[in-house]
């Protein structure tokens, strides 16, 4: 059972949060954003619901300091809007909170449970976040947003779309970065998601497929078994969101290795993927020369063997010459006139 910390000083709008949350976790109130905080540092706290107007003003600088210090606490503000407040959200969307409860609009207990729910999707982001912090700009937007947004059931070309990318272009660098197609990245997104609620040993598997929007049960079971090769049970005992997680890397590093992704997988400024910026691809060595044959050697008048043949300016003939593959005879030397027989 997870633990939910509270800043709500409205009476009525913690009991609207007990009746959503019922016996699915446990609650713990506080009186300040001291308590807050102390809770967040001696509890497994992975929600915290907040009143940003509990004392006065909102106080955003808090909020960030909370997300900072607990970055996989999901961070919702419980509040009434009115015009004056208008302007504060926009600053409470910048502050990191994951979600937004209007107070006498979305705290039907079961609107209530699904704002929490999505809301803790999102903080799953920070468990990814760290693991891609070295990938291109393109690649690692489109893996934090198939967390962020698992809950929405997104198509490749929404993705894409979202993205402000072009969908053939973003599953080339995908691809060359070893990630899978916009398809089966939003699978996976979903997935990593989905671990991270069964960490909760109270959540079933068909209460997940459910938040998650899967058909059924069934098709939840099939993805694992697909995708991972384990049930949900097994990727709970396996230690949920970061199971997930270093099999979704894992399989991403290998199809970065494999020959076809190197290949493939050049950067824009057209260097190798894994290389140093900048550096070409070696260029192989000349192919070393067969050896010279041998000189032909010539025979003498007296029948024995001579020497190799020498040209007519006496030097030794040479294969890779005008004359190679030319026979030179030396001739027989003849007795100058006068001379003795």
């Amino acid at each position: 059972m997870g633990v939910i910390v509270t800043l709500l000083p409205q009476p009525g709008r913690l009991q609207r949060l007990r009746a959503a949350i019922r016996d699915r976790h446990s609650i713990i109130t506080c009186d300040d954003w001291g308590g807050v905080t102390r809770i967040c540092e001696t509890e497994p706290v992975h929600l915290a619901v907040l009143d940003l107007y509990a004392d006065g003003p909102a106080n955003f600088e808090r909020v960030r300091v909370l997300k900072l210090r607990f970055p996989r606490v999901a961070l919702i503000a419980y509040v009434s809007i009115t015009l004056e407040r208008a302007r504060d959200m926009f600053d409470a969307g910048r502050c990191g909170l994951d979600g937004l409860v209007v107070a006498d609009l979305d705290d039907a207990p079961a609107v209530l449970l699904m704002h929490i729910e999505k809301a803790e999707a999102r903080s799953v982001a920070s468990v990814v976040r760290p693991v891609i912090a070295g990938l291109k700009a393109t690649v690692r937007d489109a893996v934090l947003a198939s967390v962020t947004r698992a809950h929405e059931r997104l198509t490749p070309e929404a993705f894409a779309r979202l993205l402000a990318v072009p969908r053939r272009l973003l599953t080339r660098r995908l691809t060359e970065a070893g990630f899978p197609a916009p398809h089966r990245l939003l699978t996976w997104g979903r997935l990593i998601v989905a671990a991270h609620m069964l960490e909760d040993a109270n959540r079933s598997a068909d209460s997940v497929a459910q938040v998650l929007d899967f058909p059924s049960g069934s098709a939840f079971r099939n993805t694992c078994q697909r995708y991972l090769h384990s049930t949900p049970q097994q990727v709970r005992d396996n230690g949920g969101a970061a199971h997930v997680i270093a099999v979704f890397m894992r399989e991403a590093r290998s199809r970065a290795t494999t020959p076809a992704a190197q290949d493939a997988g050049t950067s824009d400024h057209g260097t190798a993927v894994g290389s140093p910026a900048g550096l070409a691809s070696p260029t192989p060595a000349p192919a070393t020369p067969p050896p010279a044959p041998a000189p032909l050697a010539t025979q003498s008048p007296s029948g024995g063997a001579q020497g190799p043949a020498t040209a007519p300016n006496g030097q030794v003939g040479d294969p890779g010459s005008a004359t190679a593959g030319a026979v030179l005879v030396r001739r027989p030397r003849t007795s100058q006139p006068g001379g003795t027989g």
